[in-house]
Order: C-alpha cells, then structure tokens, then sequence
C-alpha cells in the first residue's frame, strides 16, 4: 500500500504536551482523520480528554473526524480556550 506525508499542527495546552509546534507523519493513503487522532492518543495518553474537545481543521477549514486524508494536507489540532 502506498505512503502519504501528512503535517500536524499542534496549538496551546496541545503543543505543550506534544513538545513541538508541528510534526510530519507518513501514513497509509487510505487514512483518516480519526487514525491520526487515535494514534496521538496512544503515543500521549495525556491528551486522551483534550482531543475528544478539540477542534480539527485540514487545510485550514474544520473537518469531519472521517475525512480521507491526502498526500501534503495539514492538519491541525485546536484545543478548546476558556477565558473570562
């Protein structure tokens, strides 16, 4: 099966957690949205909580958990943000 080369990007308590701003995967090309979510959870369990509340964005538009992902998409987690 072939490969596709994705970026993440990661904002605020995410980021913190992550340790980096952004991070490129190598995926099988029938990947989705939801994989990539599901294997950020396992690789940083303390993100379990944080991404079921995040907003994901592909290309710079809010996605649908079941999106196929293409070659060079960038997606993006967004935490919620609270304030008063």
């Amino acid at each position: 099966m072939s490969k596709i080369k994705i970026n993440i990007r990661f904002f605020a308590s995410v980021r913190d957690i992550v340790g980096e701003r952004e991070k490129t995967l190598l995926l099988p090309e029938d990947s989705r949205v939801d994989r990539v979510l599901k294997d950020l959870k396992k690789q940083y369990p303390q993100l379990s909580m944080m991404i079921d509340r995040s907003f994901v964005a592909l290309n710079e538009e809010y996605a649908a958990h079941n999106t196929l992902l293409k070659e060079g998409d960038t997606l993006a987690i967004i935490p919620p943000v609270s304030g008063g």
